[in-house]
């Protein structure tokens, strides 16, 4: 049984905007999970997206309501490398908790699963939280900062409050000043606060993608994490190597343990939009269907054959005549 309707989870994603991949993410976490709520946080600009996926859809500005929000407004600065820019996103990356914060304070809701909106769930969350019990949350980025399962309220309630606090903090600011003086690319986000959090309250964290019963979380499928990757790159990237059985499960190859692990989740930040497609197409054809198949048999996803035929009509044409042509198929 995938489903669990009798103790529902939430499943919470942030996003601003339209982007082209949030389609897949929010289908295939309701498609994995469709007796828990899935929420997305969001604007004007994706609440069709997530009516369409048949998931919940809340604003940011319904909950810009707490203390903390308000006090994150009167002391947040940009602060970041000469060569960083990207102030809009570096704001939005902080204020996002403070989203996340007053939604779960306001419908009373102690955990919760929170990941970016790049990454596909392919299992039911809820019978994954057995793994991190005794645990305050998890972790992605490289242990670099909040993704997964958040054990309490208390946990996003310090955080957000450690956040303020460091902004207050001119000692703080100015060691991070310090260091974006010899990384100019380099900026204060919400993965310093984190870690700040973390060495200075003592959370007991654990990576996500720890692999446990052969299974794990995928942390960044543009890292190898001691997996094997493809050959060619994709897009400059070269992802590790992405397997399937024909019960729509996903495995990933590990190299040290020389084992298939089973993904429960493939973060698929910097990689193009059929790729999501692919993945969702894979898993409906096998998974939904139930096939009765050799669940040891490993196929490897073909990643380089995910362009659509529509796509490959239109790639060598010049981008004016290209232009002219979508809009006559839209």
């Amino acid at each position: 049984m995938i489903d669990n309707e009798l103790n529902p989870c939430y499943i919470l994603f942030c996003h601003y905007g339209n982007s082209d991949y949030l389609y897949y993410t929010l289908k295939q976490a309701k498609l994995t999970n469709p007796g828990s709520h899935v929420v997305l946080l969001g604007d004007n600009e994706n609440e069709h997206i997530a009516k369409k996926a048949k998931v919940e859809h809340y604003h940011f500005k319904d909950f810009y309501t707490t203390n903390e929000i308000k006090t994150f407004d009167k002391v947040y600065k940009h602060v970041a490398g000469v060569k960083h820019g990207k102030e809009f996103w570096t704001n939005f990356v902080f204020k996002r908790w403070f989203y996340i914060h007053g939604f779960v304070k306001e419908k009373n809701i102690n955990s919760f699963w929170h990941f970016d909106s790049d990454n596909l769930i392919l299992t039911n969350l809820k019978n994954q939280e057995f793994k991190f019990v005794g645990y305050d949350c998890t972790e992605q980025c490289n242990g670099k900062c909040i993704n997964g399962f958040v054990s309490s309220f208390k946990v996003i309630d310090g955080y957000v409050k450690k956040i303020n606090e460091l902004f207050q903090d001119e000692n703080y600011l100015n060691i991070q000043r310090k260091d974006f003086k010899k990384h100019p690319n380099y900026a204060f986000t919400e993965m310093r606060a984190y870690t700040a959090y973390k060495n200075q309250e003592n959370v007991n964290s654990i990576r996500l993608n720890t692999i446990k019963n052969n299974e794990s979380f995928d942390d960044c499928i543009c890292m190898n994490h001691g997996y094997d990757t493809y050959n060619e790159p994709l897009k400059n990237q070269f992802l590790k190597k992405i397997y399937f059985n024909k019960q729509g499960e996903f495995f990933c190859y590990h190299k040290e343990s020389s084992s298939y692990i089973k993904m429960m989740s493939l973060n698929l930040s910097w990689v193009p939009t059929k790729l999501f497609k692919l993945v969702c197409n894979t898993f409906k054809k096998y998974f939904l269907k139930k096939h009765k198949y050799n669940a040891n048999t490993y196929i490897l996803l073909n990643i380089y054959k995910a362009n659509s035929l529509r796509t490959c009509i239109l790639s060598p044409i010049p981008k004016p005549i290209k232009k002219r042509i979508k809009g006559w198929l839209k």
